[in-house]
């Protein structure tokens, strides 16, 4: 009988002694002082007595023998013969996949039509005439606002349109995406549409210096087959307007944005021979004749 697992009691100086506990001033349940001394089993060193992990697989092995008993094959069902409930006689062919396509596919609207048809209401131009805008896109570039959620980015678009007849405007539109922003900023030029006179539909009637912020322009009347010899901005814009013989010079910033608001601007200040007979008080005539010779 084992003492460790019937007897309890505190050991306290306890010591280990070749395998032996000896232990001292033992305390038992009715305070009795004793002197005890156990011999304590060494562990196993031969190799042919099973070990814990050996009895494990043993009792596993046994279990499955158990499960592996219980089952007869003659009571699986016969696959080579065909069951008459599940299975269709004769040769399988799958039936057709369901199409849940429509026969006539279902198209969106053009949007770039409905948008025609609204400029068309709006500016009372023909759609024809519409499409046959020039249509410049001028700069593009990404911005970003700043707000109380952080910085928001955008593309920032400016489009120049005209007919080259005269009739031109610009439009600038921000959207997430370039190609929203570019469709927004030729809607906004479309509605700004305007005319600006020519000196016989070639040129300016006189020389024009025009400021706008930083940016100072002048603008020079030439001759016919003078051509347009300027900052590349001035020069879309005048393809846009048809002028056709003009020279021009940029000063101070080259903002691309500065530089073509500032010839619209210089564009729409010039003045006509009608204002200056008017505010003459002279005749139409004499002043084409004193200004730009006969005519």
């Amino acid at each position: 009988m084992n003492l460790l697992t019937k007897v309890p009691f505190h050991i306290s100086r306890s010591r280990v002694v070749n395998n032996v506990l000896v232990s001292n001033a033992c305390n038992f349940k009715k305070s009795l002082t004793c002197t005890s001394v156990y011999q304590f089993r060494p562990l196993s060193t031969n190799p042919m007595e099973p070990n814990a992990a050996d009895i494990n697989n043993k009792k596993n092995k046994k279990v499955r023998s158990l499960r592996v008993q219980g089952l007869d094959t003659s009571n699986f069902p016969d696959l080579s013969k065909l069951d008459p409930i599940l299975d269709v006689p004769g040769p399988i062919v799958d039936p057709p996949f369901p199409v849940t396509r429509p026969s006539v596919v279902i198209t969106a609207p053009e949007t770039e039509s409905d948008d025609i048809d609204a400029l068309s209401i709006v500016t009372r131009l023909s759609p024809s005439e519409i499409r046959d805008l020039q249509k410049r896109t001028l700069i593009i570039k990404r911005v970003s606002s700043q707000t109380e959620k952080g910085r928001i980015p955008s593309m920032y678009a400016l489009v120049v349109v005209g007919n080259g007849k005269g009739v031109a405007g610009f439009g600038e539109g921000k959207h997430d995406e370039v190609q929203t922003a570019i469709k927004k900023a030729t809607n906004i030029a479309i509605k700004s549409l305007r005319y600006f006179e020519r000196y016989d539909d070639r040129t300016l009637y006189h020389d024009i210096e025009h400021k706008f912020h930083g940016t100072t322009i002048k603008l020079w009347a030439r001759p016919p087959g003078f051509g347009i010899r300027c900052n590349h901005y001035i020069h879309e814009v005048a393809k846009c307007v048809g002028i056709q013989d003009i020279s021009a010079k940029v000063h101070g910033s080259c903002n691309g944005m500065n530089v073509i608001k500032c010839t619209f601007e210089a564009l729409n200040s010039q003045n006509l021979p009608s204002e200056i007979a008017k505010s003459r008080g002279k005749n139409l005539m004499d002043v084409y004749h004193t200004y730009y010779g006969t005519k």
